[in-house]
């Protein structure tokens, strides 16, 4: 039996799922014309309307076609014999010129009348549909259809003199009425709530209104089938009592269901069938109304007979339809638009007059008061209720049962408090449920709610009343199952269309757009005028915030910036720009702490303003860093210099800081325009550069800007930008130094040294750029390239059966501090098959002085994964013998200077002779660098140090010449 059966009934899983039916894949054609689907690609058939073979005179079966090229079987009427299937639109149909070839099935020539079909054709994905409707028709129907085309201005011109909604409704169903011949026409509008409404009505003489103000419910036109209609905007089905046709095959090729969205001859379901037959009506032919891009609702056409020939929808009666509807929708969309803007221009105005009155005013809750019943009759209210900041106010003449903090919480506690966009809730339904009901607001049936966001969450509300609602509905809004023996029901949508009625209790009329972004309105200009009261009284305070320095109470950089620019833009040059820096101001934040520092800061600033005079200028940009401007009548270098010096005398005396005593210096940059630049970003410039020399040359000392530093800057920029790409351009190399015992005069050890051979400079010493690389953060990236490199030699040493000698390399205190240090060496250990005795790290007393415990974890962790670790150019720093007992370190290296100096200054002589017998005594193995002489070499050997590396050994050589230099170095030493 057919899904839909010819008795009425359908089967129990159907009518469970007819809600979410997918009607665009019903497979079903109406039977008064066929269909054939065409494959792109091959452009042949395949899938045909079971019913072709009523149709095509001597077809045997309706599988004959399949497989076929279409051009056996359709040519065009006129012009060239191709048929292109491949521009067919694919969101509507298009009407073609073709025919179909009766004459590949019939003998004898085509029978009278079988040109008299019209194609209609769209694409869907792979494949083209083609529809054939019969254009049969009686000379009185075809003259009809032409003289409604010879009219059409004439209904056009009846529609744009219709003024208002309905009276445009009523008009429009007239026209539809008239022109399509149908016997009844109505537009059904949805609702909110998705029921729709039957909001205009016309007849054919002979038939009554029936349907007009009647409700329906929104299970009579489900979701699926309002999302087809927003695309598929003309449906028709010329004859409900007609069998629908299958599809032959079933299915595309591809498996998939064909879609018909687009189809005019797209069947409908048993359910729509029963409904429609239910409601006495043979034809139907449905135009959706899309307003805003939402289905607004249908122009429905009911005929009481077939519209199949010689009564049929011609191609120009359909698209006079498809035009009138798009009418519609313009009109309806305008007269919508129309009332809504007279409602907002209505609602501004009076928000106008009333934002007037309380700037004038000023007091909100006074003005609240007058205006109450105004605001509340314009939006038709009984209560308003504001809560902004301490401001909270509720009036009306609404029924209240609590104070106003009670009814602003319990409207508050509806708000969305985690988007903090403005937003408006809207209710009409509070009083059909005693959970959604006001406890402080019993009479409130409607609420409108406004809320934004401003340092808190502010709000105002409207309440409305109870309206009691006469809905009547077309039959009452239920569907009747009847559960049938054979395990099919009978459903049945409404046999009855009766009016029934029903009471709606609990609801308020329903609020408008228009009043809700009245209110979000009403809102803004509440909360403006609150806004401006609050900053009338901070204004002060606010602006000498946004100008100032919180900590010292000077201007800060953006106001400094903008008094400079001022004094520049009128051409006062007769200036000088400084900029100070406190030397060395960071260790006593980190060892003192911030707040000694902030008290600094604050001392600080009282010196320098005693220094300056009335025209001058102070400013904190950040930190320790000042900024001065100072006015002098003919500004010269003397002059600045001489006024710095001031500076310098103003901070020469202890800071007393509960009640201890620290000194600390300045560094000053002086940049005078217009020499030195017109603008302050050029002034700051070379003033930084002019203190970056202050700072190189010693600290607190003042520099006057010289233009051979913007070219030093440059140069150091030009570096920096190289080296950051010297390692993907294969520009780093390594040297290997070799270290020596002193007492077998054998090479015992490697120190690994990266160059860096720049393609236009040449060869850079690492004292040239590595201190860039640590100020730039790439030395993490070099201490990387190095470890890798050298230990991939290694690896290719012991591949050629040579000594393991282990190889040394100097890791920076970046490197120190990475976190994957230890795992990533002892990944290219492991990667390289090199053992961990193999390599040593040696870090400087810098690394260890300034992260103590951090250097300390790392040491450890190195030595229990078999790494030794040695302390480099020792004795340049600061580190004490109890530093040196805690950190886990095998070996200590004497700087090259304590060498170099030690055999002429007698004191550096016992310098290096203590630090021998220190590390001696803490059992560590002591290596000399910089030896360059075999009195060096005599005196570090007697003196207990065990090996020596340095230039009287072998400099720096190449991994290609190592092994060389090794052999001959130990000849020569053993000579």
């Amino acid at each position: 039996m057919s899904p839909g059966g010819r008795d009425g009934t359908i089967s129990a899983e159907l009518e469970a799922s007819c809600a979410q039916e997918p009607i665009h894949l019903l497979g079903a054609v109406q039977s008064y014309g066929f269909l054939m689907v065409i494959d792109l690609a091959s452009g042949c058939i395949v899938q045909v309307s079971a019913g072709i073979v009523r149709h095509w005179p001597g077809l045997p079966d309706a599988a004959a076609l399949l497989g076929k090229p279409l051009c056996d079987w359709a040519a065009a009427v006129e012009g060239p014999a191709v048929l292109d299937i491949d521009v067919l639109p694919t969101s509507h149909c298009l009407r073609l010129p073709w025919r179909p070839r009766f004459e590949q099935t019939c003998a004898l020539p085509a029978p009278a009348g079988s040109r008299d079909w019209e194609c209609l054709g769209h694409r869907c994905g792979e494949v083209a549909i083609l529809e054939w409707l019969p254009v049969d028709g009686g000379v009185d129907e075809a003259q009809r259809q032409s003289q409604v085309f010879a009219d059409f201005a004439a209904v056009i011109a009846r529609l744009r003199r219709a003024e208002g909604l309905d009276a445009f409704f009523r008009e429009c169903v007239k026209v539809i009425q008239e022109v399509s011949a149908f016997d009844r026409v109505m537009i059904y509008r949805f609702l909110p709530d998705g029921c729709g409404e039957i909001v205009a009505e016309h007849t054919a003489p002979g038939y009554e209104q029936k349907y007009l103000g009647l409700r329906f419910p929104a299970s009579d036109i489900p979701a699926q089938a309002r999302t087809l209609y927003l695309t598929n905007t003309l449906r028709i089905l010329a004859d409900v009592e007609a069998p629908m046709d299958a599809l032959v095959p079933e299915r595309l090729p591809n498996g998939e269901a064909l879609d018909q969205s687009h189809c005019l001859l797209r069947g409908l379901s048993p359910v729509h069938l029963s409904y429609l037959r239910n409601m006495g009506v043979r034809a139907t032919m449905t135009l959706s109304i899309v307003c805003d891009g939402k289905l607004w609702g249908l122009i429905a056409c009911h005929h009481h007979r077939t519209r199949t020939p010689p009564y049929q929808i011609r191609d120009g009666m359909r698209q006079i339809a498809e035009l009138l509807a798009e009418i519609a929708n313009m009109r309806i969309e305008a007269l919508s638009h129309l009332e809504a803007v007279r409602h907002r221009l209505a609602l501004d105005s009076l928000l106008n007059q009333f934002h007037q009155v309380l700037i004038q005013d000023g007091d909100i809750s006074t003005v609240l008061e007058l205006w109450m019943p105004q605001l509340l009759s314009a939006f038709d209210a009984r209560t308003l209720g504001v809560r902004i900041g301490t401001l909270a106010c509720v009036g009306g003449p609404g029924a209240r049962h609590g104070s106003s903090h009670q009814i602003l919480d319990e409207v508050g506690a509806r708000l969305d408090n985690q988007d903090l966009a403005p937003q408006v809730h809207m209710w009409d339904d509070l009083l059909t449920s005693q959970k959604s009901a006001l406890l402080y607001l019993p009479e409130a049936a409607g609420l409108l709610l406004a809320q934004r966001h401003d340092e808190d969450t502010i709000f105002c509300f409207l309440t409305r009343p109870e309206v009691v609602q006469q809905v009547n509905w077309g039959g009452e809004p239920v569907k009747d199952v009847v559960a049938l023996p054979n395990g099919r029901v009978r459903l049945e949508p409404r046999r009855s269309f009766a009016i029934w009625q029903q009471s709606v209790l609990g609801h308020s009329t329903p609020w408008l757009h228009t009043d809700a972004e009245a209110l979000q309105n009403l809102l803004r200009i509440l909360s403006e005028v609150n806004k401006l009261q609050v900053n009338r009284r901070m204004q002060e305070t606010l602006h000498w915030r946004a100008h100032h320095d919180h900590l010292t109470g000077l201007y800060n950089r953006r106001a400094m910036e903008d008094a400079v620019s001022r004094r520049l833009d009128d051409g006062q040059y007769n200036t000088a720009l400084m900029l100070l820096d406190l030397d060395h101001f960071k260790k006593i934040n980190d060892t003192y702490g911030h707040e000694t520092g902030d008290l600094m800061l604050q001392q600080l600033s009282h010196r320098l303003k005693a220094v300056m005079r009335e025209p001058d200028l102070l400013a904190r940009l950040g930190g320790d860093e000042f900024m001065l401007l100072l006015q002098i009548p003919h500004p010269n270098a003397a002059t600045a210099l001489t006024f710095a010096e001031r500076l310098h005398h103003a901070v020469a005396s202890p800071f007393d800081i509960k009640g201890q005593q620290f000194r600390i210096g300045i560094s000053v940059g002086i940049a005078i325009p217009p020499g030195h630049g017109r603008t302050v970003s050029e002034l700051l410039r070379h003033a930084d550069l002019a203190l970056y020399q202050a700072k190189s040359l010693g600290r607190g000392r003042s520099v006057m800007f010289e233009l051979a530093m913007a070219a030093s800057q440059r140069d150091h920029y030009l570096l920096e930008r190289d080296l950051d790409e010297a390692v993907e351009r294969n520009q780093l190399s390594l040297v290997f130094q070799p270290k020596v015992d002193l007492l077998s005069r054998k090479v015992v050890g490697l120190e690994a040294l990266v160059r860096w051979n720049h393609p236009t400079r040449g060869q850079n010493s690492p004292s040239a750029f590595i201190p860039i690389a640590e100020r730039s953060d790439q030395i993490i990236r070099i201490d990387r390239w190095v470890m890798r490199s050298a230990i991939a030699e290694q690896a290719r040493r012991l591949s050629h059966g040579l000594a393991t000698l282990p190889v040394a390399i100097n890791l920076s205190i970046a490197d120190i501090l990475s976190p994957n240090l230890v795992p990533y060496l002892s990944g290219l250990l492991e990667q390289y098959q090199v053992p961990p005795e193999a390599l040593e790290v040696e870090v400087t007393e810098s690394c260890f002085m300034r992260e103590l415990a951090e250097t300390q974890d790392v040491l450890r962790a190195l030595n229990d994964s078999g790494i030794a670790t040695a302390l480099d150019d020792f004795g340049t720093g600061f580190s004490s013998l109890s530093y040196l007992r805690q950190l886990p370190l095998q070996c200590l290296k004497i700087d090259q200077s304590f060498t170099w100096s030690m055999l002429q200054d007698p004191n550096a002589e016992k310098l290096t002779q203590a630090i021998v017998a220190m590390g001696i005594a803490l059992r560590m193995t002591i290596v000399a660098e910089g030896v360059e002489t075999r009195e060096q070499m005599n005196w570090l050997l007697v003196h207990g140090c065990h090996i020596g590396q340095g230039y009287y050994f072998s400099p720096p050589v190449a991994a290609q010449d190592l092994q060389q230099v090794i052999e001959r170095l130990e000849i020569r030493l053993s000579a």
